[in-house]
């Protein structure tokens, strides 16, 4: 299986990885405690291969949560069928690196993965709390949960797939982790669960702003602590469907609010804006 759905949750910090170590590894054992019985029993080397998490895995893991650096850990449920029903993935930059003038504005990012059976088992209320009970020790900037595409997304076959689905159901996120690389202080889409830190919050109006702006039955907006809020978009994820109407009409009427602070791939990476792409990211707003 090289493409299935899932259930995404990820946040971009604007913080080294040295700086939030502990916090990550906090979460860490959240998401592990809350997946039980499943388990995280595969790591990801530098090459890109996987392997089981004997002694050798945990001490590859401690040298990466332990570095002063740089960090990459990708753990996952099982790799039999090419992809994980549960992941973990956690880059952490280092902002201050002396060789990189453009250091200070990349991101960390933390992404949790759950398989739709999951939500489907569990219910929807269980997944939004296991996304706050994440995001409750995170210095996060800006984070999103809900439906995504999980797979192998650099395979021609896969890609293709992905571009005529996505278009079909725009509720669907398409990762792309690179996307922290030029995120800074804008915000990545709109999703079922949309995590403004105090920099975008600031700059938006702050919570109360935002309930005056949004009416659609189902949305909320939630003050959290320090400073960050969270607006959810009815009581489940929606994956939406282009040949039924109306067509996500509250990820609409979000995405109008947030239109100012939203990131745009042609933005910061011009050489790879098509037509295709800017229809894809502007699906909510023409």
């Amino acid at each position: 299986m090289l493409l299935r759905d899932g259930v995404s949750i990820a946040f971009y910090l604007g913080h080294s990885h040295h700086d939030i170590t502990q916090r990550i590894e906090h979460t860490l054992r959240v998401f592990r405690h809350a997946i039980a019985p499943a388990s995280l029993d595969w790591y990801c080397d530098y090459e890109g291969d996987f392997h089981e998490l004997g002694s050798a895995g945990r001490e590859f893991l401690e040298q990466e949560f332990n570095s002063s650096q740089f960090a990459h850990v990708h753990l996952a449920d099982h790799v039999n069928n090419g992809v994980g029903d549960y992941k973990f993935i956690y880059n952490g930059q280092w902002r201050e690196n002396p060789n990189d003038p453009c250091a200070s504005r990349l991101l960390s990012t933390v992404t949790f993965w759950l398989p739709t059976e999951f939500l489907e088992s569990q219910g929807p209320a269980v997944v939004r709390e296991l996304a706050l009970k994440l995001s409750a020790d995170l210095p996060y900037t800006s984070g999103h949960a809900g439906l995504a595409f999980n797979g192998q997304l650099s395979l021609l076959g896969v890609d293709d797939l992905v571009h005529r689905e996505r278009l079909r159901h725009p509720g669907m996120d398409v990762p792309d982790e690179s996307a922290s690389l030029h995120l800074g202080n804008r915000i990545r889409g709109v999703h079922w669960m949309n995590f403004l830190g105090p920099p975008v919050l600031e700059e938006l109006g702050g919570v109360e702003a935002l309930r005056e702006k949004l009416k659609s039955p189902g949305t909320t907006v939630q003050p959290l602590a320090e400073g960050r809020a969270v607006i959810t978009l009815g009581t489940e994820p929606d994956a939406g469907d282009t040949t039924r109407s109306p067509v996500l009409p509250a990820y609409r009427e979000l995405a109008r609010v947030l239109e100012p602070r939203l990131y745009f791939q042609g933005d910061s990476r011009p050489w790879r804006d098509t037509e295709e792409q800017r229809r894809w990211e502007r699906r909510f707003l023409d």
